[in-house]
């Protein structure tokens, strides 16, 4: 009993000295290990003064944080296991230079630009620093004040029940001098860290669904490692880049996935224990960035960067031939920065904990909401298209209003009873008739009437009919694009190449405009009782703009979308095409969730992390199975990740379309995929009454190419993605197959 108080004491952080002696007579004390072993299978650490010449600072539920005062360096130890997390490399080899190793040790490590456009680091080792650190009940605040170059900035960590926080806030950063301006602010970089294979375990990429990098000796075989900015490249700075096209036409170049999430971590599963970053302020001026040993240094590190001034490309005259000038930013970026770092144990400590824990942190934070997800299979359809004729264009018909309600009678006829319905196209003008400003339909697929009383008809039969909006364009052969559009910070207008014939060049519209377009368009849809809206393009595109000699950040572009989006989801029934985490809560269902990873050589494995995130919470749509060249494991992928099946339908031939921007959809006729829609909806159905609203709780890649899949109310899913038949667990799984265990 007495072991059992002593455990809730030191759980509590509250246990004092004085009980401290009066309990330890009935435990046994092991020496060198700080440990109390209370029982054969429970044993608790007490916290030690100190650890590696870090001072103990505070302690949580769970865990106890130590900090040197020399750098600010950290170590986190589990109070039940004894594990830790250093956030400061623990062997040195001996072939650092005194840069690496300031970076490798400070907590904050800045990039510096100086007045003639030289870099250079500013870290806690190397530089002369003042500090002035105060400590709290949760952990200390640190000013720190760089006088060489007469940079400051506060930080603060925090001891949470179940992690820490790092922050910065806005007001703390000071740029007193002339000669040096920040660059890039990193905090606590070699969080986690570890030297080539001394331990097991990954670290994992928020790259697609999710990947990642085993702690494993590279032997030197990487020279870069993963950087990407959070929620997508930012166009207002990247320049246009010149692609080479197959026969001066088709663009055979595939963009990476982006960040869809702003997240990272590192686990060591040996020591059982790991950690999920989240960055939760500056998130829109950040990126990920995870090296594995032999990039640069022999250590393994995944961070996040916050990135103050950006390099761009400012022509010198209005003739784009004549010469540029590459130029920084001359004001920084404004925002807190702050970083959680949620630490896992004993079977938590894994990509699946992560997961877990990132979808518990968004619905506690009302980030996210809990959804109907009831299963419907996704059938989308096409309406019309323009191709090129004589001085203008002329119509494409591909899937009339009538042709989908015969297409759902047929549907319906072989028991696929529950649709969900994206109609693309509809619109007057075609799909590449943007923006969308008013509720009008194409009367050459049967006008705005039909459209509204197949709508009608479809939800009193089930299906859900949705009219698709991607707001983020304006087609400048279509629309008047003199005013409103994005010019870059180099005052140049953005243009979106699409390399197709009818419509070379699309341009995008401001948020403010786009709000007030859909503002127009949705309530012209509501005044015809019409609520049920797809939204894209604006759903996971962030950018840097100019407008009348002002300049908008990431920051107030994000901030407007989600404003935008908050109105339209109060307003109608609103789904969002791969929309980022941000507007998660905006959302009844995630369309086009990515099942891969952008497979870059140094990532080791796929994982479905943000579908272990949301399955279960809300409806998740894997991208269209159409196009897909392996349909056999783009199948078991959905098993594994519980996404649902999307199709993209028309009733006319693709081949119709081989002269529109549309050309690349090559496989899309009714008759064509009515059978696999019929055995897709038979199959996802039953799976999804196995499962029913449970969440991914597990998810383990098992040898011989079998994943394992455990769901919170029992159900496991065994894939086997092999060439032979396996057993395993004494389940035996067809080879391409799957096997559900209830």
């Amino acid at each position: 009993m007495a072991a059992n108080k002593l455990l809730g004491y030191l759980k509590k952080g509250t246990c004092t000295a004085l009980a401290l002696a009066m309990l330890l007579s009935s435990l046994k004390y092991t020496e060198g290990v700080n440990k109390f072993f209370a029982s054969d299978n429970i044993s608790v650490v007490y916290a030690a003064s100190e650890i590696d010449g870090h001072k103990f600072v505070a302690s949580s539920s769970e865990y106890n944080l130590y900090v040197s005062e020399d750098d600010l360096s950290l170590v986190i130890e589990d109070k039940v296991s004894g594990a830790r997390l250093e956030s400061y490399p623990t062997y040195d080899d001996g072939k650092s230079n005194a840069t690496w190793l300031g970076a490798m040790h400070s907590s904050v490590v800045m990039t510096l630009i100086s007045a003639n456009d030289d870099t250079k680091q500013a870290d806690l080792i190397n530089d002369d620093v003042t500090k002035n650190i105060t400590y709290t009940d949760t952990g200390f605040s640190a000013q720190l004040y760089w006088n060489t170059y007469k940079l400051g900035v506060t930080l603060e960590v925090s001891l949470t029940d179940d992690g820490l926080t790092t922050r910065i806030a806005e007001d703390s950063i000071k740029e007193d001098g002339e000669s040096y301006y920040i660059g890039t602010i990193s905090m606590y970089p070699y969080m986690g860290t570890s030297y080539l294979d001394d331990k097991e375990g990954y670290m994992f990429i928020p790259d697609g669904n999710g990947a990642l990098v085993y702690l494993d000796d590279k032997e030197g075989r990487f020279s870069s490692g993963y950087s990407a900015l959070i929620y997508g490249e930012d166009v207002g700075f990247d320049e246009s880049e010149v692609n080479t096209l197959l026969l001066d036409r088709y663009n055979t170049i595939t963009e990476p996935l982006q960040i869809l999430a702003p997240v990272f971590g590192i686990a060591h599963t040996d020591d059982q224990i790991a950690f999920l970053g989240i960055v939760e302020d500056g998130a829109q001026r950040a990126d990920i960035n995870v090296m594995p040993n032999g990039v640069s240094v022999n250590y393994n590190r995944s961070y996040a960067r916050f990135i103050l001034r950006k390099l761009y490309t400012q022509p010198t005259s209005n003739n784009s031939t004549s010469g540029s000038l590459h130029v920084y930013e001359a004001d920084r970026s404004h925002s807190d920065l702050q970083i959680r770092f949620k630490f896992l144990s004993g079977e938590n400590a894994s990509y699946s904990g992560m997961a877990g824990s990132y979808r518990q942190y968004l619905l506690d934070n009302d980030m996210l909401k809990k959804q109907d997800v009831s299963y419907k299979t996704r059938v989308d359809f096409l309406g019309t298209e323009r191709e090129s004729w004589l001085l203008g264009t002329s119509a494409v018909v591909m899937t009339t209003t009538d042709d989908i309600r015969d297409i759902y009678d047929d549907l319906i006829s072989n028991d696929v009873t529950s649709i969900l319905s994206v109609y693309k196209g509809w619109q007057a003008g075609g799909l590449y008739d943007l923006p969308i400003r008013k509720y009008k339909a194409d009367s050459k697929i049967g006008g705005t009437s039909d459209l509204t009383k197949l709508i009608t008809e479809s939800e009193a039969e089930g299906m859900d009919l949705y009219l698709y909006d991607n707001a983020l364009y304006i087609n400048p052969d279509e629309q008047n694009a003199t005013f409103n559009v994005v010019k870059k910070v180099n005052k140049r207008r953005y243009e979106y190449e699409t390399y197709k014939d009818v419509y070379d060049t699309l341009l995008y519209i401001t948020p403010s405009r786009a709000d007030s377009v859909l503002s127009d368009v949705v309530s012209s849809y509501t005044k015809k009782k019409v609520n049920n809206l797809a939204v894209a393009g604006i759903t996971n595109t962030m950018y840097t703009y100019t407008y009348s000699g002002t300049k908008y950040t990431r920051f107030d572009t994000a901030a407007s979308y989600k404003s935008t989006l908050d109105s339209l989801y109060d307003q109608t029934d609103l789904i969002l095409e791969t929309p980022i985490a941000t507007y998660w809560e905006d959302t009844k269902a995630f369309l086009d969730m990515p099942l891969y990873s952008s497979s870059y050589i140094l990532e080791d494995v796929e994982v479905p992390f943000l579908s272990i995130v949301l399955t279960g919470i809300m409806p998740v749509y894997a991208n269209y199975m159409n196009f897909e060249a392996n349909k056999k494991e783009f199948f078991l992928k959905m098993v594994e990740s519980g996404a649902f099946p999307s199709f993209y339908i028309t009733k006319e031939s693709s081949s119709e379309l081989i002269n529109t921007n549309s050309s690349d959809i090559y496989s899309s006729e009714y008759s064509s995929f009515k059978d696999t829609i019929i055995s897709y909806d038979k199959q996802f159905k039953s799976l999804h009454e196995k499962t029913a609203d449970s969440v991914i709780v597990n998810h383990e890649l098992l040898d011989n190419s079998i994943t394992k899949v455990t769901y919170s109310n029992g159900v496991v899913i065994y894939i086997n993605y092999s060439d032979s038949t396996q057993t395993v667990d004494g389940i035996s799984i067809d080879t391409m197959s799957y096997e559900v265990v209830e």
